[in-house]
């Protein structure tokens, strides 16, 4: 028989009633037998992965995914994917399997959804931060913070707020429903599935009809997934990565084959379920012990049934089309917890080829740091990789040290001519508005530099607004430092403030960056980069 000729009577019996072909037992056992070593090789391959990117989370190419969301995508994908193998082999019942499919595929496609969507908020949210930083900075400082007014632009603190929010109602609202309806359809018809022990496959539970339509509920959830994944296919298209392989193409290739075998999986049921709820009953409960002739003859008379043996060959093979959803888990594991891996080890051979490199030494990323035009490149693969707080940190970081450098000229200006208080009538805030206006670098070999030096009077509103921007955690900027480095900081700024109470912070600012998008500026234009800084 032709796979795209239509399936005859006969050949539609025994794919319902397969029993009734005599080497079915044999084929059935050798099918336990593939299933079980892809079981057992998927597993092995998915407990390693997951244990892998666990002992990798300090990387930053890790962090930059969303460390604990995704290793929960990834566990419950894995689980998912093991429990759609294991009904293969294990005749587990169908109340297990009823909660198992309807609730952690939808659960694990949110978690999956949820993370393409924090991919395209946090790469807009960063592109903001630049803009609203611009924006705060612009304020008149010296006169906002002598007025005793609050600290105002606390908005980007709760849009990163709302973020999260979003994040967790696209997870849970999703897995309740399918919950919820799962339970409500469960209850009504508990008869035909049950909890206790059962002698029938997966696939010769779907084909009986008692619980078919159980299952329905994954299927409309992964139709409205699909659809939901298609709007979002389009945000993801339009953000920036610096990566070939890194989230982006993570979040477009899932997203594709998401979307394709869910359209496929719902026209497969829809196809063949149609013709197995018809027919099913009849075959095995009213014509059940009729001989097989007699029942062929029968059913032949109706060509309803009629589709081609393709569909009911990939029906049976794929099991119900539940392979198809084990298919997306191991593709969600390769790119979202093995790829991770393997970039982070890429990263560290390519470091370790080009140690010798002066290009490679931090020495070297200092200059790069001073070179404004590199600074601006630094700055928009930042906002790819999410942390353009830390670029914005060291360009504001610069404008207080000039604020201070211009502090002591005036101060000595002020000093010559007998009355240092005259330093107090500088347009400091003309000469910040200067600074942040555009980012530049001027030589200040000539000016000595105290950390121990207390914060003049006239600068500590600019102290001020640094901290409440990058330091403080409800800053519209704030930087990951390490949390004894912002104690030090806070009770620095709270009793005796020194010039140099960001000196430690900015040192752990420039190791980031240094270990983070550093090396992605050195791998697009290594050989550019010498003479760039050099002019400089």
């Amino acid at each position: 028989m032709g796979i795209f000729d239509n399936i005859s009577a006969y050949d539609f019996v025994k794919f319902i009633k397969p029993e009734i072909d005599g080497e079915y037992e044999d084929k059935k056992n050798v099918m336990k037998k593939v299933y079980m070593i892809i079981f057992v090789i998927y597993a092995v391959i998915g407990i390693l992965s997951l244990i892998c990117f666990c002992y990798l989370k300090n990387w930053y190419i890790v962090k930059q995914r969303g460390f604990g969301l995704t290793l929960l995508n990834g566990i419950f994908a894995f689980l998912s994917g093991c429990t759609s193998l294991m009904v293969q082999f294990v005749n587990i019942p169908c109340g297990y399997g009823l909660y198992l499919t309807n609730v952690l595929n939808p659960f694990y496609n949110a978690l999956f959804l949820s993370r393409s969507l924090r991919v395209v908020l946090l790469y807009h949210f960063n592109i903001f931060k630049v803009t609203a930083i611009k924006k705060r900075n612009k304020k008149r400082m010296k006169e906002y913070y002598v007025s005793g007014e609050s600290e105002p632009n606390y908005y980007l603190p709760k849009v990163y707020k709302k973020v999260n929010n979003i994040i967790y109602y696209v997870i849970a609202i999703p897995t309740i429903i399918a919950f919820v309806v799962t339970l409500i359809k469960h209850i009504r018809h508990s008869e035909d599935c049950t909890f206790s022990s059962s002698e029938l496959n997966a696939t010769e539970q779907l084909k009986s009809n008692g619980s078919a339509n159980l299952f329905n509920v994954a299927q409309y959830a992964g139709i409205i997934m699909a659809i939901s994944m298609s709007i979002l296919f389009v945000f993801v298209c339009k953000i920036k990565d610096n990566s070939k392989y890194g989230v982006k193409f993570e979040c477009l290739s899932t997203i594709i084959l998401i979307v394709v075998l869910t359209i496929f999986n719902m026209f497969l049921n829809s196809t063949i379920q149609k013709v197995i709820g018809k027919y099913s009953y009849l075959i095995r409960e009213k014509y059940k012990g009729m001989i097989i002739n007699k029942l062929v003859d029968i059913i032949d008379k109706e060509v309803d049934f009629k589709k081609p043996y393709i569909l009911y060959y990939i029906y049976d093979y794929t099991k119900g089309g539940r392979i198809l959803f084990t298919i997306i888990t191991m593709y969600m594991i390769f790119s979202s917890i093995m790829l991770p891996c393997i970039k982070c080890y890429t990263s560290k051979r390519e470091k370790n080829k080009y140690f010798h490199e002066p290009t490679s030494s931090i020495q070297y990323f200092y200059k790069v740091l001073n070179s404004p035009p590199l600074v601006e490149e630094l700055k928009s693969i930042a906002i790819k990789e999410y942390s353009v707080e830390n670029v914005l940190f060291w360009e504001n970081y610069q404008v207080l040290q000039k604020m201070i450098y211009r502090y002591q000229i005036e101060y000595k200006k002020a000093e010559g001519i007998g009355n240092p208080k005259l330093v107090s009538q500088y347009d400091f805030e003309g000469y910040y508005q200067q600074q942040i206006q555009s980012f530049s670098i001027s030589s200040m070999d000539d000016y000595s530099y105290d950390p121990n030096m207390p914060v003049p009077n006239e600068i500590m509103p600019y102290y001020l607004n640094f901290y409440k921007t990058f330091i403080d955690s409800l800053g519209p900027a704030s930087v990951n430092i390490s949390g004894t480095a912002i104690r030090r900081i806070y009770n620095e700024i709270c009793t005796f403030p020194t010039i140099g109470m960001f000196d430690s912070a900015k040192n752990e600012i420039v190791e980031m960056m240094y270990s983070s998008i550093f090396p992605i500026l050195l791998r697009q234009n290594r050989k550019q980069l010498r003479s760039s800084v050099i002019n400089y």
